[in-house]
């Protein structure tokens, strides 16, 4: 990171000072990964603490508040704690799933921003496997020293974390929140279009936006119909078919306008785009703009 960005940031970073304190007060009790037996029944009970599942493969019912949910691969649920619940796997096909257990202040607006609650306790979510990964980063720290317990608080909350960015880049926040994820999006197109020619990482866009990729990737999708990154490929493309009416440009002094250091992975991505190789598709240029040129007496 250069040395003025950093300083940039920890400028920003000195302004957090009068944010309330109480964040600290959400506590990891309990996670774990599963694959149930056909029917395993959990209940029905009332816990001392929160739980998150995310259905990892399988099916199977949570019953709670009066209410039955038919839940399957991709689908998370949250039991509140105080609340009965009951959860039992299907029968053919029962359900493997990894859940997180907490507590504290901080529970019911932690799980309010990641898009649970006791009325709507069910959603579906993006990226299963970045949770798995934080899950799995708790369960390798179980020895109980200090360090691990940093480690595992760490992955608790990059766990609560991800659940948010998740929920936000399904685009069903309202209001104020949908207006954020256009700017974003707004933002992202305009840097693609005045630095396509450079080496762009829609990783590091979204860093730069101080956002998560899945975020940026799903407000530009919605706002656009197409991904960051195939927006991208595609302004370069057309450039690039620009630049081949010149005759005196090599084709990787193209690639090189366009963002490419590699002729070769110009060349694919251009024919796969254009389905014509440069160096046909300047050919065919060339052959259509001399043709009227034939024709004239």
């Amino acid at each position: 990171m250069a040395e003025e960005e950093l300083l940039i940031k920890a400028a920003r970073f000195v302004g957090l000072d009068g944010v309330r304190k109480s964040a600290i007060d959400l506590a990891l009790s309990y996670c774990g990964i599963q694959q149930c037996s056909p029917l395993h029944n959990n209940g029905p009970e009332v816990r001392d603490t929160s739980f998150i599942h995310i259905v990892r493969s399988g099916k199977g019912v949570l019953k709670m508040d009066g209410r039955e949910y038919a839940l399957q691969a991709g689908h998370a649920f949250l039991i509140p704690s105080g609340v009965k619940a009951q959860y039992t796997a299907d029968k053919d096909d029962p359900w493997h799933y990894m859940w997180v257990g907490f507590s504290g202040l901080m529970s019911e607006e932690s799980m309010a921003m990641a898009g649970f609650s006791r009325e709507h306790p069910v959603r579906s979510v993006l990226n299963e496997q970045l949770l798995l990964q934080d899950i799995e980063g708790m369960i390798e720290t179980y020895h109980l020293t200090f360090t691990n317990e940093l480690r595992r608080n760490g992955c608790f909350f990059h766990f609560i974390a991800h659940l948010v960015e998740d929920y936000q880049a399904q685009g069903t926040l309202a209001g104020e929140s949908n207006q954020q994820c256009a700017q974003y999006a707004r933002k992202a197109y305009h840097y693609i279009m005045e630095h396509f020619s450079e080496p762009i990482k829609i990783q590091e866009l979204a860093r730069r936006f101080g956002v998560s990729r899945n975020y940026l990737y799903a407000c530009f999708k919605e706002v656009y119909k197409v991904s960051p990154k195939q927006f991208l490929n595609a302004v370069r493309m057309e450039h690039a078919s620009s630049l081949l009416l010149s005759k005196y440009l090599y084709i990787s002094q193209v690639a090189h306008q366009v963002g490419f250091d590699d002729e070769l992975a110009f060349s694919k991505a251009f024919k796969e785009y254009h389905h014509l190789s440069p160096t046909d598709f300047r050919k065919q240029l060339h052959a259509h703009i001399a043709s009227p040129m034939k024709d004239n007496p």
